[in-house]
């Protein structure tokens, strides 16, 4: 007999809720949740709120699975002999639906959505009471555009998935919908959540906004080649800027929420405890990313060299992304004959005007420095990590922009976009001798087409867009080992949810599984 898996109760709903804001909840039971009797304040409305945001800091989500998700099914990566099996699979296509690492984010992103169900239910069957209207519109607005990123995901990810809106059904499962209809979800959430979400600097830092909403309608009309909506939608983004911020800033503490900041996943390694004694999708406050990914700790990964190859021999962005022999780190400088505070690949430096030696990497291959605390301490050891990831950052709008207009045969105003991208590391134009002689030249839309995946391919690196991106353009086969055209555009379902949704057979499977 199958038992419900996907499907959740509102109890395993709001344990995040109960985690996020314990003192704020009113319980009848200590197990169970009252919706009748909850919804009695703008504090507990937050609460629930809350609870759909916080599967995203899960182990299942950006806690540990899903950077290896994505930047190893785009091959950005390489792996070490550290690395354990089911996530070298992603990277090498050799996975099957009973991979483990498949169901716990499946599982993450499906109990995100019904956390989302839980409050959308409790509005329409209006049980929010003491809120004033246009604060449950925010509200429901944040809960409606969590809900559609849960769903872009996971359809890019698997194509037609079950689809549920509710957190509970009669038979406990829910049948395969269709992409179409999925997506059919996704803008009518978006849709919502633009008309309601307030602009950006009017909400407190880490909520969703109008403006990541837009970003991200945008980006669901251009994945179905939806060239003039997708125009329309990023080009009413308003309030963010890439000038003045560093690419470095992208990727490190320093740099969170700033002025091109869209939406980040939140982290705090100040309140994130201890991850090994965490559940696999339990609520945590800081991510696997900086041990799993650091040269001097798991050293699980370095970065794939078709990777680097994509990068111009002067991009600063090189240096700003990936530690590589004679990069400065830890944040300090050391006393000439000191005992070196690590136990890495390092060496000593030139010294400083004063006499003290930095440490400096000395490493066979390049390391990701994006996420990672190198820069600040001499460690990414078992403190954690808090920085924050971003999931939609204004450079991304501009060169999704600039690929719309391409699209639609503006080619000029194309090249403008990738341009204020370049702009902002000092890179020459396209559309100039220097770059034609680099190979990138702009002439055509093919041309244009091939500047805005190599654009796309430095600029955003290590931020899980390229196998979405590598998928969606029809190069996957062309660039990635090992994957296969008419199985890897999508992934197995995974064996578990097959077996414990009434409403799923081996038939529903995707193709080559």
């Amino acid at each position: 007999m199958k038992t419900k898996k996907l499907v959740l109760t509102i109890t395993v709903v709001l344990f995040s809720i109960v985690s996020c804001r314990e003192e704020e909840l009113t319980l009848q039971d200590p197990n169970v949740i009252i919706p009748e009797t909850f919804f009695q304040n703008s504090g507990e409305l937050q609460s629930a709120v809350n609870g759909a945001y916080s599967f995203l800091q899960s182990q299942g989500m950006f806690g540990r699975i899903a950077f290896f998700l994505f930047d190893n099914l785009s091959q950005e990566n390489l792996g070490t002999d550290a690395l354990q099996g089911g996530l070298k699979a992603f990277m090498d296509y050799t996975f099957d639906p009973s991979l483990g690492e498949f169901f716990t984010y499946w599982q993450a992103a499906y109990r995100g959505v019904a956390s989302c169900n839980f409050v959308l239910e409790s509005a329409e069957a209006g049980l929010i009471q003491n809120v004033p209207q246009d604060e449950i519109n925010a509200r429901l607005g944040e809960v409606r555009f969590l809900r559609a990123l849960y769903y872009f995901w996971l359809t890019n990810l698997w194509g037609g998935i079950p689809l549920t809106t509710a957190t509970n059904t009669e038979s406990g499962g829910v049948p395969k919908a269709t992409q179409d209809e999925v997506y059919n979800l996704i803008f009518e959430d978006l849709t919502f959540a633009v008309a309601n979400l307030p602009e950006v600097g009017s909400t407190p830092n880490g909520r969703a906004t109008r403006g990541a909403a837009q970003a991200l309608k945008g980006k669901a009309h251009l994945f179905r080649g939806e060239w003039a909506q997708a125009k329309a939608e990023l080009d009413a983004i308003s309030g963010y800027t890439i000038v003045g911020v560093a690419p470095r800033d992208n990727g490190n503490i320093a740099g969170e929420f700033n002025s091109e900041s869209i939406f980040e996943v939140n982290y705090s390694q100040e309140i994130g405890g201890n991850q090994w004694n965490a559940t696999g999708n339990g609520v945590r406050e800081t991510t696997f990313r900086g041990i799993e990914y650091s040269p001097l700790n798991f050293a699980n990964i370095v970065v794939r060299p078709t990777l680097l190859d994509e990068f111009e021999d002067d991009d600063p962005r090189f240096d700003a992304y990936f530690y590589s022999n004679g990069s400065v780190f830890g944040g300090q400088t050391f006393p000439p004959g000191s005992e070196l505070p690590i136990d890495g690949p390092v060496a000593f430096g030139d010294p400083d005007p004063d006499g003290n030696l930095p440490l400096i990497f000395t490493i066979a291959s390049p390391a990701w420095r994006k996420y990672q605390n190198l820069d600040t301490r001499t460690t990414d050891g078992f403190e954690y990590s808090g920085i924050n990831f971003r999931v939609l950052r204004y450079a991304d709008v501009l060169l999704m922009r600039a690929e719309a207009e391409n699209e639609l045969g503006n080619l000029a105003a194309a090249v403008a976009l990738l341009n204020e991208v370049r702009d902002r590391v000092g890179m020459p134009n396209y559309g100039t001798a220097e770059m034609d002689s680099r190979g990138f030249p702009v002439g055509s839309q093919q041309e244009v087409f091939d500047a805005i995946v190599h654009e796309r391919a430095v600029e955003l690196a290590g931020e899980q867009h390229r196998i979405l991106d590598l998928k969606r353009w029809g190069l996957a086969a062309q660039v990635l080992e090992g994957f296969q055209t008419g199985k890897h555009e999508f992934l197995p379902i995974p064996q578990r949810e097959i077996d414990g949704n009434p409403d799923l057979t081996n038939a529903d499977q995707n193709p080559g599984y």
